[in-house]
């Protein structure tokens, strides 16, 4: 493997998808409005919150060193994807979730933790090593570390938890 895939590797250990995690707005890098904003999480790789994350107002962005709380979205190399859980960090339209509230309860009775599901890969993303699965009306990104799956295998996948802040489903193989 790579530098860039062991970095990857190790920021999936110590921030795995789904967890919250206190951080500090700790740049605007670029015009405030334009990109997002770096978030220091303690130990690399750095925090980012998208721009579609973020008060639509770049005047009610949060400051540097404001310090918030953040579910982990994504891996990327060099990056840890994030979206804001503090209200005040967020957009006032800021919807992560396609499913309204009713729809992700009844989601949730239909696929438990635990639950296994038949689903196929339907794209794979080498550059941060994911795969996207659509089951049902579903669909979750799963990440990889070795061998990419291939499109269009279908197979059992375990749901290993349900995100009720961006109604996100996370499987793993079954097998």
């Amino acid at each position: 493997m790579t530098t860039s895939a062991d970095e990857l590797i190790a920021a999936r250990l110590a921030f795995p998808v789904g967890d919250r995690v206190r951080g500090n707005v700790s740049a605007i890098p670029m015009v405030a409005g334009r990109a997002g904003v770096l978030v220091d999480l303690g130990q690399p790789p750095q925090g980012w919150v998208d721009v579609l994350h973020l008060p639509d107002d770049p005047t009610d962005w949060p400051a540097v060193g404001k310090a918030g709380l953040f579910e982990v979205l994504q891996h990327r190399p060099g990056e840890v994807r994030l979206f804001p859980l503090d209200a005040g960090m967020r957009g006032r339209r800021t919807r992560f979730s396609r499913w309204s509230g009713e729809e992700w309860a009844a989601i949730t009775r239909r696929y438990p933790e635990g639950a296994v599901v038949v689903g196929t890969v339907t794209n794979v993303f080498p550059g941060n090593r994911e795969y996207t699965v659509t089951f049902n009306d579903c669909w979750s990104v799963l990440e990889y570390e070795d061998i990419a799956p291939s499109v269009g295998w279908t197979g059992p996948f375990l749901v290993t938890r349900l995100l009720e802040w961006t109604h996100r489903i996370l499987l793993r193989p079954a097998t």
